[in-house]
């Protein structure tokens, strides 16, 4: 191989502290280097060293005799390309066009792309298999997507040198492998890399040389086998007694008798590799050695037999691993992959029970906070106008009639305007359910015991309820929040938030404290808080709590200022006379208690809920960390208004689904100031409308980020000029708005 990179006498680190000095190495062209070592060791102030984005100390970074110091940006550009970890945030690019900055060193002043350079880009797409993300918003991606558009990026700068600092962050399983059979590729091409891995495994597998850094300056390069020693690992990472045996004590011995150049599938790991030595190279009879699909049951067709030395031979399966078999096995363990994530993001997300539950201390921190709650209210600001009026242009240039999406168009602009995101997303979806019983379930108002509201509190973790069940189907979270259930139960998946065991009976006194009901409250916010520190894109509102339909029409007649029969419904289902016995104790509970309906907190507090507390105080978080936030029914409504109360500009934070059949819904909505989309007839709560409006923002963000402009789809829109004069001259586009109302 032909030397190519020379470190030579290289010192690095800080002025004021030497990370590592006196560094002398030669790097082979089409050499994979790999540096490992603990955190801290310098690994990645090395490579920035050799990249020039931290000065060299002392010493030289030699490419083929040139010393890279003395080549200008551009030119060392064109040389060396970097994957570093920092995280990059352009403001309102394309995955395509992140991918295309690194074809600037090529392009002139204007930076305009010509015919081989976007070829580059499509090449480099291809390559890290993201061109299905190429109009997608860099900003609005996942993580480990993200990784992969920029690595993208730097195989888009065609340069003989690629420098990575732990190019695996953020990769799940199945593109950390196809990533590290990418670099092999691109090494046998004769692309020199440099990269830092934590990954030991994967360090040992495609490497060719690794370059141990030690804390404190010492540096060792030596092939796999000559690094992975009991000693030099030990040593290396600071091993307690027996961790180096437990973890690498079998790799260390197959790999000093891995000596073939096994390149397909070669697992060194596997305890019958030694069998391989005096085989041939294309005898791919081992699974452990061979086949990715190794264990996958049926999927791998699972027709082994076992050979003379002991090792299993697939030849019978239903996809022999032989070589001209590769696409069809690689296309397996990618459709294997596939299912795998799919099974994952349903046992996240969609089924409840198994999501992982915030850190109740976090919560406990904002209900705790010294912070008044006047003053957390005052921290709400209105949305971002300036987005709504981008985006609402963005809408216009899209390649349909003008407003022909409807209120799909403005929950678009509402939702970008919320989020600040252009693009905004729709891809992590929580339905916060607040759980309390009530008082007055005493008087006989209750279609149900209040033992229920315990039991489906439980029932909803497992994805058992009405609305649990949709949102597992859709794959949207599910929070479960004992605010104040009465009975015992034992469950580890409902939050333990409980303020109270129930409030008290309404219709002979105050439900609860004010204290109590300011508590509920901040534990809302809280939740709102955890939600967007779990970067949460929609929270929906729902709730569980025996006898709650008369405290929503209590607070709902107080607010509005309308009688007990106006604002009464049947709840869950009671009888005629249960319901006239429901309209009395409505009027009672306000006539008995005397809240003021120009203080939310007091009418909460005499006539309310826990539940209804809590929710409230979900919607003022969201606002206050503009997160898009979805009304269900009747007492996710009459939480909605309390919080409006408090701050009417909580207002352009929330989002409508269906029409409840209660009558205090309508009522509560009108006083809100926003119009339901559905109607359905339903009644159940919990937050099962929730779900179904989280398609139609869903829709909203897809229309955003997928949707060709009339430009890209290749269609002259002169012929709309006149309609979209017409159109806002009627009024029927809300340019830039900030509402959804009727």
């Amino acid at each position: 191989m032909e030397r190519f990179l020379h470190l030579h006498g290289l010192s690095v680190g800080y002025p004021t502290r030497k990370v590592l000095e006196n560094i002398e190495l030669e790097i082979e062209k089409g050499e994979i280097l790999t540096l490992i070592g603990p955190n801290g060791a310098g690994k990645s102030t090395l490579l920035k060293s050799i990249s020039g984005q931290l000065p060299l100390l002392a010493g030289s970074v030699m490419m083929q005799g040139q010393d890279l110091a003395k080549c200008d940006a551009k030119e060392r550009a064109r040389k060396m390309a970097v994957v570093l970890t920092e995280a990059i945030r352009p403001e309102y690019m394309t995955c395509r066009e992140v991918c295309a900055a690194g074809r600037y060193p090529y392009t002139g002043r204007m930076g305009i792309l010509r015919r081989e350079d976007e070829d580059a880009v499509d090449r480099a797409m291809a390559r890290m298999k993201v061109e299905d993300l190429a109009e997608r918003d860099f900003g609005a991606i996942s993580d480990g997507q993200k990784q992969r558009v920029l690595v993208a990026r730097a195989l888009a700068q065609e340069t003989p040198v690629l420098l990575m600092d732990e190019p695996t962050s953020y990769l799940d399983i199945r593109y950390r492998t196809e990533l590290m059979e990418t670099l092999r590729g691109l090494a046998a091409e004769g692309k020199t890399i440099l990269m830092s891995l934590h990954e030991i495994d994967l360090a040992l597998e495609v490497s060719d040389r690794l370059l141990c850094v030690k804390e404190g300056g010492e540096v060792f390069c030596g092939t796999p086998q000559e690094v992975l020693t009991g000693e030099r690992i030990r040593d290396l990472f600071d091993m307690p007694a027996g961790m180096y045996e437990k973890l690498f004590k079998e790799k260390a011995g197959q790999a000093a008798l891995t000596q073939q150049d096994h390149t397909f599938f070669a697992n060194r790991s596997c305890k019958y590799f030694p069998c391989h030595k005096t085989e041939d190279t294309d005898n791919f009879n081992c699974l452990f050695c061979y086949c990715p699909l190794y264990g996958m049951g049926p999927d791998c067709g699972g027709h082994f037999r076992y050979t003379k030395k002991g090792v299993k031979d697939c030849t019978g399966c239903l996809v022999p691993h032989k070589r001209e078999n590769y696409p069809l096995i690689m296309e397996k363990l990618r459709a294997r992959n596939r299912s795998g994530q799919t099974d994952a993001a349903l046992e996240n997300h969609g089924d409840p029970g198994k999501k992982e539950t915030p850190d109740i201390s976090e919560i406990l921190t904002t209900v705790n906070s010294a912070e008044p709650l006047a003053d957390c209210i005052r921290g709400i600001t209105p949305p971002d106008a300036e987005i709504a009026r981008l985006v609402r242009d963005d809408l216009d240039n899209l390649a349909m009639p003008p407003g022909s999406l409807g209120k799909i168009e403005t929950t678009a602009v509402r939702m970008a305007a919320i989020t600040g995101r252009r693009k905004p997303r729709a891809e992590r979806r929580r339905i916060v359910v607040l759980c309390a019983d009530n008082g007055l379930v005493e008087e006989g108002i209750g279609s149900a015991p209040q033992e229920v509201t315990a039991a489906q509190a439980v029932n909803m973790t497992r994805g058992l309820t009405g609305m649990s069940s949709i949102a597992g189907y859709r794959g949207d979270q599910v929070q479960v929040a004992d605010i104040g259930i009465a009975t015992d139960y034992h469950c580890d998946k409902v939050l333990p938030l409980n303020v109270r065991k129930g409030t008290a009976n309404i219709v002979k006194g105050p439900a609860m404290t004010r204290d109590e009901a300011e508590r509920a409250i901040r534990i809302g916010i809280g939740l709102a808080e955890q939600a967007s520190r779990d970067n949460i894109d929609i929270v929906g509102v729902g709730e569980m709590g025996i006898g709650n339909t008369t405290t929503s029409a209590a607070v709902i007649s107080v607010l509005t200022k309308r009688t007990a029969e106006d604002v009464t419904g049947l709840g869950g289902g009671i009888t005629e006379d249960a319901f006239r016995h429901k309209v009395e104790c409505v009027r009672r509970a306000v006539t008995v208690n005397s809240p003021d309906p120009e203080d939310p907190v007091d009418v909460l507090a005499k006539v309310g809920g826990l539940d209804l507390a809590a929710m409230c105080g979900v919607f003022l978080g969201c606002a206050r960390y503009r997160i898009p936030v979805v009304i269900d029914g009747l007492i996710s409504a009459a939480a909605a208004l309390c919080a409006v109360r408090l701050c009417p500009d909580c207002r352009l934070y929330m989002f409508p689904s269906h029409e409840s059949a209660e009558k205090g819904y309508r009522i509560a909505m009108e006083a809100v100031g926003i119009e339901p989309w559905f109607k359905l007839d339903m009644r159940l709560g919990e937050g099962s409308g929730c779900t179904m409006a989280f398609g139609v923002m869903e829709a909203a963000c897809a229309v955003l980020d997928r949707m060709a402009t009339f430009e890209k789809a290749g269609i002259d829109d002169s012929y709309l000029d006149k309609l979209r004069q017409d159109v806002t001259a009627r009024g029927e586009i809300q340019t830039g708005s900030l509402h959804d109302r009727k």
